[in-house]
C-alpha cells in the first residue's frame, strides 16, 4: 500500500529470510575489532575486583603507568581499567609524589655542566703534568739503550717510515730491554 504516492517495501514474513541477504562476514570482524577494547576492559575490571592479587596487580599498574619515565608496555584498556579500578589509591600516591618533589632540591643545567667538566678535566690534567714531568734518566745504561734503539729505527725501517712508525718502534724495543719511556717523550726529543 503506498504512502504519500511512495510504494511501501515489503517486510519478509520469516526472520531467517530477513537475515538470509546480509553477508556476515563484512560486519563482524571490524566490530569486533570496535568492541575489543571494551571486552579486556571489562575483563580486566571484574578479574581485579574478584581477584586479591589482580587487585595489587591493578593498584601497581594504576600508580605506575602515570609516571612518564615508567612505560609497562600494557594495552591501553588494562591501564584505563586499572586506573578505574584504583584512581583514589593513585591519586593519593601521585599526590605524596608531587608533595616530594616540591621539597627536592634540582641542580640548574649550569651547576651541572660546570661539576661534569670538573670531574672530566681533572684527570686529564693530572696525567698531562706525569707527562710533561717525565724526565730521562742520567743513567748511563739507559742513555746506551735509547741509543741503540733509535740506532735500530734508523737502520731497520726505511726514510718514510721512520717518522710514522719509529717512535712506537723505540718504545718497544726500549720496554724489551727493560726500561720505559713514553711515546710522546721519544717523539718530542728524537722527532
Amino acid at each position: 500500500m503506498p504512502i504519500n504516492g511512495i510504494p511501501s517495501m515489503k517486510l519478509p514474513e520469516d526472520f531467517e529470510e530477513l537475515f538470509k541477504g546480509i553477508k556476515w562476514n563484512r560486519y563482524i570482524p571490524p566490530l569486533i575489532g570496535i568492541l575489543q577494547p571494551v571486552f579486556i576492559f571489562g575483563a580486566w575490571l571484574i578479574f581485579a575486583r574478584m581477584d586479591k592479587r589482580a587487585d595489587a596487580v591493578s593498584k601497581i599498574i594504576a600508580i605506575a603507568e602515570p609516571i612518564p619515565t615508567i612505560d609497562l608496555n600494557l594495552p591501553r584498556p588494562v591501564v584505563l581499567a586499572s586506573l578505574y579500578h584504583a584512581v583514589d589509591e593513585a591519586m593519593d600516591i601521585l599526590a605524596d609524589v608531587i608533595e616530594f618533589m616540591k621539597d627536592l632540591e634540582v641542580p640548574s643545567a649550569e651547576e651541572i655542566i660546570d661539576t661534569a667538566k670538573e670531574e672530566i678535566t681533572e684527570p686529564i690534567k693530572e696525567k698531562t703534568v706525569e707527562i710533561v714531568e717525565e724526565v730521562l734518566p742520567e743513567d748511563e745504561a739507559f742513555k746506551t739503550a735509547l741509543a741503540n734503539c733509535v740506532m735500530n729505527a734508523k737502520k731497520n725501517l726505511k726514510y718514510g717510515t721512520y717518522y710514522v712508525v719509529g717512535p712506537a718502534w723505540i718504545v718497544s724495543c726500549m720496554l724489551q730491554k727493560g726500561y720505559t719511556v713514553s711515546k710522546k717523550t721519544i717523539e718530542d726529543k728524537y722527532f
